[in-house]
């Protein structure tokens, strides 16, 4: 890791974070990447969610294999 910080957390947050870091055999730098990848995936979700398809959008999910292989070829 060429470039590093310190962050001030709580007794209680570093040690829920190095159980979880160890259940998965992670360093805590790892750790930490995997749990802000999955809140920006968490954020993403939850704004798609929130905006309901148009007619573009559900044409391109109610697509087949079959339609895309058509598409592309």
């Amino acid at each position: 890791m060429p470039d590093s910080t310190t962050i001030k957390v709580s007794v209680r947050t570093r040690d829920a974070l190095r159980e979880l870091a160890d259940r998965e055999g992670l360093t805590f730098d790892a750790q930490i990447e995997k749990l802000v990848r999955r809140e920006r995936q968490r954020i993403i979700g939850a704004q798609l969610a929130s905006a309901p398809p148009d007619a573009d959008d559900k044409a391109w999910l109610d697509a087949s294999a079959g339609d895309v292989a058509d598409a592309s070829g």
